[in-house]
Order: C-alpha cells, then sequence, then structure tokens
C-alpha cells in the first residue's frame, strides 16, 4: 500500500499508508487529517498510476506552490521584469511578458 502525506489541523503533517481513493485518515491525537496534494508515488506492477486531483482546493494550493517555485522571492521577480524589458524605436519601454513564462 503506498504512503501519503496528511495534515492534522493540531498535529501537522505526517506520513501514512493509504489506498488511492482514501482522501482523510485519522490521526494519532483521535483528529480526521486530509490527504496533501501530489502527495505519494504509489506504483503497481511497475508501472507509475496517474495521480488525479478531485478536490478544487487541493488543485488550488498546488498551482499556489508551483507559482511560489516559479518567481521565489521578490528580487527574483524583479530580476525577470528586468531582464525582459524591450525598447520600441521610439524609446518607449515595455516588459516581454512572453518571455517571462
Amino acid at each position: 500500500m503506498p504512503r501519503y502525506d496528511y495534515r492534522c489541523v493540531s498535529c501537522g503533517v505526517f506520513e501514512a499508508e493509504g489506498s488511492r481513493e482514501e482522501r482523510e485518515t485519522e490521526c494519532a491525537c483521535g483528529n480526521t487529517a486530509t490527504r496533501l496534494p501530489f502527495s505519494g508515488a504509489p506504483y503497481l506492477r511497475g508501472q507509475t498510476v496517474p495521480r488525479q486531483i478531485p478536490d478544487p482546493v487541493y488543485r488550488e494550493e498546488a498551482e499556489h506552490r508551483e507559482l511560489t517555485k516559479t518567481w521565489g522571492t521578490a528580487e527574483r521577480s524583479v530580476e525577470m521584469i528586468r531582464k525582459n524589458i524591450v525598447v520600441d524605436k521610439n524609446g518607449n519601454k515595455s516588459v516581454n511578458v512572453a518571455g517571462m513564462i
């Protein structure tokens, strides 16, 4: 059985075994803990099972983490903007957003 990361309100994050369908489990303190998105990597017969995130809250949290990884700090954001400044023939400056992706 694969292992997944779960979050308990009082205990925090912990790892436990669970099935693919299980989205919640009981924590050691007795509270209900919810499974974190993209936790665990189940393998069946050597094949990776595709992960699905049915809950929109899980998807939002995962997208937020990915966005934070991409841009990181304010210094990194400013650096990306400065790298992608373009000047047209009239001397007007603009930011090439397509180059920032």
